[in-house]
């Protein structure tokens, strides 16, 4: 039997939840919601949504993020532990004929088809490897042969409740949480497979995006504390008889870096690197200074083209208004290295100065220039690789990762929006 406190400490979070999203949800009604679990069978997870749903919100656009809430307080797969013995395996056909156990249902065909005991890949590749091996629409059909009393609405009703469960389901596996305000396959989908619709959404995404971990940023460091002082820690206690109820801390000092981002925009990568221009723009209130350059074989620095469109630009127009591209087109890491050095390096660098190197680090089989950036490296207080490339694919064939790991204070997959916010904020 479920517990009602665990229920009523899930409810309120979920109010709370909504509210942190722009839903106006009252403290009445987030009581009314609490109350309401005790007048129905919570164990019926449908009935128990729908409760929450029509005490808490009042406008239909706002479904989609309550359901997404609700199924990440809420979820629909029944925990395990160790020594329990799984379930027969469900019919999941006669779950949609009758409407009942379409949970265990879809957790069954998550169990079955997504794949996440192997290469685990965006939550959207995991979610179609399900659907594709479900087979929905003969799964319907088998529904309608089983039982032609399911009326067509009931039937789509139920399927669209098995697909919202089955995304549910392996979003809780990938342990990912939803920014609720960009769709959930775009923040997952992999940089250097989207289609064109795919990184429009995502270039609208990232700004608000931006502006949020900017917040958060901010934030952490105004709640940063800073070492233990003993001496002064030791003088308050004189006011408690030399007990040190008061710890004193030191004021941390804020660092406020230089910040060079060097930026691969040759082919697939370009939209990536792209999307880490604008993320590290938002963070300008944290940074002491934004200097950002480009190179496909030569170097050019586009802080100023940034500044003047507000990073309205897009990956042709850089080839376009810029030196990125020096004899051939090609990318050639080592030429660039040196270039970088040459110009900018040797004479900008300092302590302060942080480098992100955005690339997929593969040369052409031309030099690595490695050389080069371990002087940067020496210079620097920072160096940070960022990779848009699946970890698995690095150091094979021109990949050369290992070169330049050493020089570099982390090397990290960045393939998605989600994994480049992350990335971004474990940095600052």
């Amino acid at each position: 039997m479920v517990s009602v406190e665990p229920i009523v400490e899930r409810t309120v979070r979920l109010g709370r939840a909504l509210q942190s999203n722009g839903v106006s949800v009252s403290l009445a009604e987030i009581i009314d919601a609490a109350t309401a679990t005790a007048e129905i069978d919570v164990l019926a997870r449908t009935e128990l949504r729908e409760a929450l749903r029509a005490t808490m919100v009042k406008d239909a656009r706002h479904h989609a993020l309550f359901d997404r809430e609700f199924d990440h307080l809420f979820p629909a797969r029944p925990h395990r532990t160790g020594d329990d013995v799984p379930d027969a395996p469900t019919d999941v056909a006669a779950a949609m004929a009758t409407g009942e156990g379409i949970a265990a249902a879809a957790a069954a065909l998550v169990d079955e088809h997504a794949g996440l005991d192997g290469d685990v890949r965006s939550e959207k590749h995991h979610v179609q490897r399900v659907f594709h091996g479900a087979d929905i629409a003969r799964l319907m059909s088998r529904v309608r042969i089983a039982d032609p009393d399911v009326s067509p609405a009931q039937l789509r009703a139920r399927v669209d409740e098995l697909k919202r469960l089955i995304a549910a389901d392996v979003r809780a596996q990938l342990d990912h949480e939803v920014d609720p305000g960009i769709a959930p396959d775009v923040q997952d989908v992999d940089f250097l497979e989207a289609s064109r619709a795919e990184l429009d959404e995502m270039r609208r995404a990232i700004r608000p995006i931006a502006r949020k971990l900017a917040s958060r940023l901010a934030r952490k460091r105004r709640h940063r504390t800073g070492k233990a002082n003993i001496r002064r820690t030791v003088r308050r206690s004189l006011g408690t008889g030399g007990v040190p109820l008061d710890v004193a801390h030191d004021r941390p000092r804020r660092h406020r870096p230089d910040l060079f981002v060097l930026c691969d925009i040759s082919g697939s990568v370009a939209d990536f690197s792209l999307f880490t221009l604008t993320l590290m723009s938002a963070l300008s209130a944290e940074i002491a200074r934004t200097r950002s350059f480009v190179f496909v074989d030569a170097v050019d620095e586009i802080t100023e083209l940034l500044t003047s469109t507000d990073h309205l630009i897009e990956p042709w127009q850089l080839m376009r208004n810029t030196n990125a591209i020096g004899d051939d087109g090609h990318s050639d890491y080592g030429r660039v290295l040196e270039q970088f050095w040459d110009e900018t390096g040797h004479r900008d660098l300092t302590r302060t100065s942080t480098l992100i190197v955005t690339g997929d680090a593969r040369t052409n089989h031309r030099g690595t220039g490695a050389e080069w950036l371990a002087r940067c490296a020496e210079r620097s207080r920072r160096v940070y690789w960022l990779n848009p490339e699946p970890r698995s694919d690095w150091n094979t064939f021109d990949s050369e990762v290992a070169a330049y790991a050493p020089h570099c204070h982390s090397v990290h997959e960045v393939r998605t929006l989600r994994q480049l916010v992350t990335c971004v904020e474990q940095l600052f």
